[in-house]
């Protein structure tokens, strides 16, 4: 059986490519949170001389070793979710965007490698460890949409007001996600107990985050209100809610308790969680009559068309 044909095959590759994605950000919250940034002190080797961990070195260096080798992982499954798409797009399956999207995810990863290498290279310097984090949720958001075509889903056509709105919830959580990370580093969970902070108030920044997050939750509210003639719409904003709720609670509990490492590795996994519910809401609509999109869309469907024949 040839594991890249096939309608089937592909979905499988493209949820193992955002799962797998979404997996190593919890992954790298386990190094940082269990003070193992450092534990190979080099890159691309781990140590001077060797690219892997010495047997008599400290476990920080085993678990630090291990999430870079989650990186050939994700090349893999990037690789064989590309190779499916072009399959698929070269059999009509597909439109050319999954195969293009495909594509960037593998190009992201690689980029992504560089930045954890840099990021060693800078001893944790919390802005390049940002810039890790902020990547990992473009990658969720395009293998999300990759996700989105692949099991035949269309963007609806909706009036100006809520495509606006969802526009407005996308990018707020984009900034709420990015002042994140901005006060992940100036916390206590530095990856490494030496390794110097960005030096803002921890309480000031926090508070940003959580004003941001209450903007983002106040919009998505007001879009579930003004489209409650919109099934699936309202559907969408309202999981994006209810993932905010329990992500909202977790975030003022671990604040409140000093930031425990259990609660901390909890908000990571909820922040994929949302970054998946909040990136298919924005993919769920388009702009009324879209030009442009509206030829994407159809593709889309036709290529739907084609899986389902199948």
């Amino acid at each position: 059986m040839d594991i890249l044909n096939g309608p089937r095959a592909l979905r499988r590759w493209s949820l193992a490519n955002l799962i797998a994605n979404m997996v190593i950000v919890w992954t790298g919250a386990l190094v940082r949170l269990t003070g193992s940034g450092l534990g190979c002190s080099t890159w691309p080797q781990c140590d001077p001389g060797s690219f892997v961990p010495h047997p008599e070195a400290p476990f920080h260096a085993f678990i630090e070793f291990g999430n870079r080798l989650l990186t050939f992982v994700l090349i893999i499954i990037a690789l064989g979710t590309y190779l499916s798409a072009r399959r698929a797009v070269r059999e009509g399956r597909q439109a050319p965007l999954v195969r293009r999207l495909a594509f960037a995810v593998g190009l992201g990863i690689i980029a992504q490698a560089v930045v954890g290498g840099l990021s060693v290279l800078a001893q944790l310097n919390p802005w390049v460890v940002g810039l890790h984090m902020v990547l990992s949720v473009g990658l969720i958001v395009v293998c999300a949409r990759i996700v989105h075509d692949v099991l035949g889903r269309v963007a609806a056509p909706v009036p100006q007001l809520p495509w606006l709105l969802t526009q407005v919830v996308f990018w707020a959580s984009m900034v709420m996600m990015y002042l994140g990370t901005v006060t992940s580093g100036s916390g206590p969970h530095a990856g490494d107990g030496a390794v110097t902070r960005n030096g803002f108030n921890m309480a000031d920044v926090a508070r940003l985050h959580s004003l941001s997050m209450w903007a983002s939750v106040a919009a998505t509210v007001v879009l579930a209100v003004v489209a409650r003639e919109l099934p699936t719409l309202r559907r969408a904003a309202l999981t994006v809610l209810g993932v905010a709720a329990v992500q909202g609670a977790i975030g003022y509990t671990q604040y409140l308790l000093h930031l425990p490492e259990a609660l901390v590795l909890a908000h990571m996994i909820g922040t994929t969680l949302y970054t998946v519910t909040v990136a298919q809401l924005w993919f769920s609509v388009r702009r009324p009559g879209g030009g442009v999109q509206a030829q994407n869309t159809s593709g889309s469907t036709a290529a739907a068309r084609n899986t389902t024949a199948r």
